[in-house]
C-alpha cells in the first residue's frame, strides 16, 4: 500500500464529470500488482480538452508501483470512496521516522545541513499524508554550501525530537531558488493513535487504524530523520524544472546499454554473477555520457561520476588509494552508475616503455571491480562500473580488459541529425525559410555537442539580427515577442562551427561548385559522374559483396582544373568534400603520420556521403624503397594508406565515401595505388585541342563579367594556342577584367577632374572626391566595367603559358604510358 502527498495533486478530466462527481474527492487506487491500495485526492481542473485521462505525479506513480521497469505495464483503476469531497477521518502520526536514500550527495556530509532543512520545509508547510514506504524528494541548490556556516551539531542532532520552530535555524536558511539536485527519503516508520470507530465498516476502520496513512502536522508529529536505506528512485529531474540533459536516445548504443543494465537489475541477478561493467568509446561530444545518464534515469538508478584524471597520484600507491576511495563510495550509493570518466588517463600505452607489461593500476581496476560483487550481495542492489574514453587507441589493454562489454557511439547519421535538431528547436520560433532536412544534410560530421552548439550560436546570431536592425525603440517589444531563427542566422551558425572544428587537415563540408564554373572536360564529367551515382543511387547492386570502385586518379599537367572538378562532382552528387594536401599529413613524431591518416578516413566516414580529396598525391605516397629517410615515414603512410583504400572499397564502413586523387607526376606514386580496388579509374585531364573546347572555358570563366557587346569570344578563343591549360585561361580573363577596371578607373578620374574644373555646384561639396562621387553622383554608366575586345588582346599579348610545349609532349607521353597500363590490367 502507498500514499500520496495532498501536494502531488491528479489531474481528473471528462472522465469524473462523465460520473458526476464532486471538483476535489478522495479516491480510493487500485493496482494489478496485489500490493494493496492507496488512497489519493483527485482534482477536477477547469480544461476545455477532453482526454479522458488522469495525470499522475511521477512520485505517486512510484510509490504506488516500486518497480520503475514496470511503470508503464501496471494497470491502475480508480475507485471513490465513500468520504466524497469531505476530508477523511485520517489519524495524525505520533513519530515518524525518515531514512535517506543513499546517494552521492545524501551521504556526503557537506551537504546534510542543507538536504535537512529541505526536509524541515517540506513538512512545515503542508500537513503530509504518509505510509510506511513511501518515498518523498525535496530539491536543493548544491551551489550555497559555501555560504552557509552549519555546526556538526546540527548535522547530528538531524531531526531527532526537534520541534518546527528550532528544526533549523533562519541563519542556515539560504536558497536562491535554483535548484540543480534531488535527495530522496523513505518512510521507514509510522506511529500513529487510532480514531474511534463509527459504524463505517472495516474500510473504514482501516483508514481510522492508520492502515490508508497518516498526517504529519510539523506541530504534532515528531520526526526523526536516522539511517541510510537503499533504493531506486523515479525521474524526477522534469518534475522539478532541473532537466538539463537531453533525452534524445534513438541509437542502438543506448538501447544495448539498457538492455545489459536492465539484466542486472532482474531478481536474482546477483546469485549468477552478473557484475556489470562497460566501457562506452567514441569522438568527444558524441553523447557516451549524455546516454548513461538517460540510462540510469529511466531505470531509477543513482549516477556517481569521477573524472580519472583527478584520481592520478605522484606514485601508484597514491592512484591506489584514491582509486580505493571512490570504489568504497560507490558501494555506499548502490544502485548506481559508477562513471569513470577519461578511463585511458590511468595508463596509457605511451607512458610505459614496454606496451606488453600490464600496469600496476590495471590489476587495482580489476580487483576493485570484482569486490564489488560482495557489496551487491550485502545491499541487493548493484553498482555498474562504465568507463568512457575519446581516445580508446591511447588506453592501456590491460585497462580495457577489465571491462566485460565495449559499446561503441558513432557519430550520428542524417536521419538522426535530423532528430536531434527536431528536439532541440521543437520550443524554439522558426522562420518559413528553416529546413531542418537540408541543416542535418550540412552538418555532416559533426557529433551531437556540435548541433547543440550549432542552435545556441544561430538563437544568439538571431538576436543580434534583430537589435542591430531594429529601432532602439523597439527594444522593448523585441524581449517581448522574441526572434524568429532564419536560417540565414543558422548558415551563420554552421560556418562559425566548421571554422571551429577544422583543423590542420581540414573540415569536410559541402562546396558551392556548379558544372557551369567547368567549362570543357565533357568525357571526363561523364566517367566521373558513372563511377560515384552508380553506388549512391543503387547501393542494392553493391550488397552481394560486389566491390565498388570508390577510387579515381586524376593526373595530368598543372592547371588542368583537376581540384575544380572534383568540388563540382561532389556538389552535383551532394557529397561532402574532404580535401587533403600530401603534406598536411606529415608528422614529425613517429606513429602521427600514419594516424593522420587513418584520421582522414575516419573522418570522412563519419561525414559519409563523402570525397576525399587527396592534392599532390605524389608527395606523400611515393613509390617505397625510393627514400632514404631513416625512419622509413614514407613507406608506412604508404602502407598505411593501401589498407584505408581497400577498407573503402569493401565493407559497409566504407559505404558513400569515395577517394579523388590528383596529381603531375603519376610515374612517381608506388605501383600498388593503381592496381584494382584502389585507384583503379585513372583519368588525364589535359588542354582543350580544339578552339571550341577553349571557348567553352572562355565562357565558364566569363560567365559573371559585364561584357562589351562587340567582345567575340569566339575570335579570343582562335588566337590562343593549344597548350593554354585551364589556369592559363584564368589569368588571362583575370588580367583582361583587371585591364578594364584600369580603363574605367581612369575615365573616372577624367570626369571628375572635368567636373572640378567647372563652376562649384552648392549642391555637392568642392573639390569633388572619388568615393562622393561613386556614392552619390555617378550613374549605372560611370559603375559598370565592360570587358572589351582590346582588353583580351592585351591580357593576350602579356599572357605566359605555365606549361610550355616541350612539358606539353611529357604529358602526352605519360598519357599514353598509363593509358596501355589500363588497357593491360582491363
Amino acid at each position: 500500500m502507498v500514499s500520496l502527498s495532498v501536494d502531488f495533486n491528479c489531474q481528473l478530466h471528462q472522465t469524473l464529470t462523465r460520473y458526476m462527481f464532486a471538483q476535489v474527492i478522495w479516491d480510493e487506487l487500485e493496482f494489478s500488482l496485489a500490493t494493496g491500495q492507496s488512497l489519493a485526492r483527485l482534482k477536477i481542473l477547469p480544461t476545455e480538452s477532453s482526454t479522458g485521462t488522469i495525470s499522475v505525479s511521477s512520485m505517486l506513480h512510484y510509490n504506488m508501483v516500486k518497480d520503475p521497469s514496470k511503470l508503464r505495464s501496471t494497470r491502475i483503476e480508480v475507485l471513490p470512496t465513500p468520504f466524497g469531497s469531505s476530508r477523511p477521518a485520517i489519524p495524525t502520526a505520533r513519530t515518524v521516522t525518515i531514512a535517506r536514500i543513499a546517494s552521492p550527495l545524501s551521504v556526503d556530509r557537506a551537504y546534510q545541513p542543507l538536504f535537512l532543512r529541505k526536509l524541515h520545509d517540506y513538512f512545515n508547510h503542508h500537513k503530509r499524508l504518509v505510509k510506511q514506504g513511501d518515498l518523498i524528494a525535496v530539491s536543493l541548490d548544491t551551489d550555497v554550501i559555501g555560504y552557509s556556516c552549519h555546526s556538526e551539531e546540527d548535522v547530528a542532532e538531524g531531526f531527532a525530537g526537534i520541534g518546527v520552530k528550532d528544526a533549523v535555524t533562519s541563519r542556515h536558511g539560504l536558497d536562491f531558488g535554483c535548484s540543480n539536485e534531488i535527495i530522496f527519503f523513505m518512510i521507514t516508520n509510522v506511529e500513529c493513535g487510532g480514531l474511534p470507530l463509527d459504524g463505517h465498516g472495516g474500510f473504514y476502520a482501516g483508514i481510522t487504524a492508520g492502515e490508508w496513512g497518516c498526517w504529519v502536522d510539523s506541530a504534532v508529529t515528531r520526526i526523526i530523520q536516522v539511517g541510510v536505506e537503499h533504493s531506486r528512485v523515479p525521474d524526477l529531474t522534469g518534475y522539478f524544472g532541473i532537466d538539463s540533459t537531453s533525452s534524445v536516445d534513438l541509437n542502438k548504443p543506448s538501447q544495448k546499454l539498457l538492455t545489459l543494465t536492465s539484466a542486472a537489475l532482474t531478481h536474482g541477478a546477483s546469485e549468477y554473477h552478473l557484475q556489470l561493467s562497460v566501457i562506452l568509446q567514441g569522438t568527444r561530444g558524441v553523447g557516451k555520457m549524455t546516454a548513461a545518464i538517460n540510462v540510469a534515469r529511466q531505470l531509477g538508478l543513482h549516477v556517481l561520476e569521477i573524472n580519472c584524471y583527478d584520481m592520478i597520484g605522484e606514485s601508484d600507491v597514491q592512484t591506489e588509494g584514491f582509486l580505493r576511495a571512490r570504489f568504497e563510495k560507490a558501494t555506499t550509493c548502490s544502485p548506481c552508475f559508477f562513471i569513470l570518466r577519461h578511463i585511458d588517463s590511468l595508463a596509457q600505452t605511451s607512458q610505459s616503455s614496454d606496451s606488453t607489461k600490464a600496469p600496476a593500476v590495471a590489476d587495482i581496476l580489476s580487483e576493485c571491480i570484482e569486490s564489488l560483487q560482495e557489496a551487491w550481495a550485502l545491499s541487493g542492489f548493484p553498482v555498474i562500473v562504465i568507463g568512457i574514453t575519446d581516445h580508446p587507441d591511447q588506453a592501456s589493454p590491460q585497462i580495457l580488459a577489465c571491462f566485460k562489454h565495449t559499446i561503441v557511439f558513432e557519430v550520428p547519421e542524417e536521419g538522426e541529425r535530423h532528430v536531434i535538431l527536431e528536439s532541440l528547436v521543437h520550443d524554439v520560433p522558426l522562420a518559413p525559410d528553416v529546413s531542418l532536412k537540408e541543416i542535418a544534410v550540412q552538418t555532416a560530421a559533426l557529433v551531437a555537442s556540435d548541433i547543440v552548439d550549432l542552435v545556441v550560436r544561430g538563437q544568439h546570431a538571431s538576436v543580434q539580427r534583430v537589435t542591430q536592425n531594429s529601432a532602439r525603440d523597439n527594444s522593448a517589444g523585441i524581449c517581448t515577442v522574441g526572434s524568429l531563427l532564419a536560417s540565414g542566422d543558422l548558415e551563420k551558425a554552421l560556418n562559425k562551427a566548421r571554422a571551429s572544428y577544422s583543423e590542420s587537415i581540414g573540415a569536410p563540408k559541402i562546396p558551392n561548385v556548379s558544372w557551369d564554373d567547368v567549362g570543357g572536360l565533357t568525357s571526363v564529367k561523364t566517367d566521373i559522374l558513372d563511377t560515384i551515382q552508380l553506388p549512391l543511387e543503387h547501393p542494392e547492386l553493391f550488397s552481394g559483396g560486389l566491390k565498388k570502385r570508390s577510387g579515381i586518379l586524376l593526373y595530368g599537367p598543372p592547371g588542368t582544373g583537376k581540384t575544380l572538378l572534383a568540388k563540382a562532382v561532389a556538389t552535383s552528387c551532394t557529397l561532402n568534400f574532404f580535401s587533403v594536401k600530401g603534406p598536411e599529413l606529415l608528422n614529425m613524431y613517429i606513429g602521427e603520420s600514419e594516424a593522420n591518416v587513418r584520421r582522414v578516413f575516419q573522418r570522412a566516414r563519419d561525414a559519409k556521403p563523402c570525397v576525399i580529396f587527396f592534392d599532390e598525391l605524389d608527395s606523400v605516397a611515393p613509390k617505397r624503397g625510393n627514400h632514404g629517410d631513416s625512419g622509413g615515414v614514407m613507406d608506412r603512410i604508404v602502407s598505411q594508406l593501401l589498407a584505408e583504400l581497400d577498407g573503402v572499397a569493401a565493407g559497409d564502413a566504407g559505404a558513400d565515401v569515395f577517394v579523388i586523387g590528383a596529381t603531375n607526376r603519376p610515374d612517381l606514386l608506388d605501383s600498388a595505388l593503381l592496381r584494382p580496388g584502389r585507384f583503379d579509374r585513372m583519368l588525364y585531364l589535359g588542354v582543350s585541342q580544339t578552339h571550341e573546347a577553349q571557348l567553352n572555358i572562355l565562357q565558364a570563366l566569363t560567365r559573371k563579367f559585364k561584357l562589351d557587346p562587340e567582345l567575340d569570344l569566339q575570335r579570343v578563343a582562335e588566337s590562343c594556342p593549344f597548350h593554354y591549360t585551364g589556369a592559363d585561361f584564368y589569368a588571362l580573363c583575370s588580367d583582361a577584367l583587371l585591364k578594364a577596371m584600369s580603363r574605367k578607373a581612369e575615365e573616372l578620374e577624367l570626369k571628375i577632374a572635368a567636373l572640378n574644373a567647372e563652376p562649384a555646384d552648392l549642391r555637392h561639396p568642392y573639390p569633388l572626391t572619388p568615393q562622393y562621387f561613386l556614392a552619390e553622383m555617378a550613374s549605372s554608366a560611370d559603375i559598370d566595367v565592360l570587358v572589351s575586345q582590346d582588353d583580351f588582346d592585351s591580357a593576350l599579348r602579356e599572357l605566359v603559358p605555365s606549361v610550355s610545349q616541350d612539358e606539353m609532349e611529357h604529358y602526352a607521353r605519360v598519357q599514353r604510358q598509363f593509358s596501355r597500363e589500363t588497357i593491360n590490367k582491363s
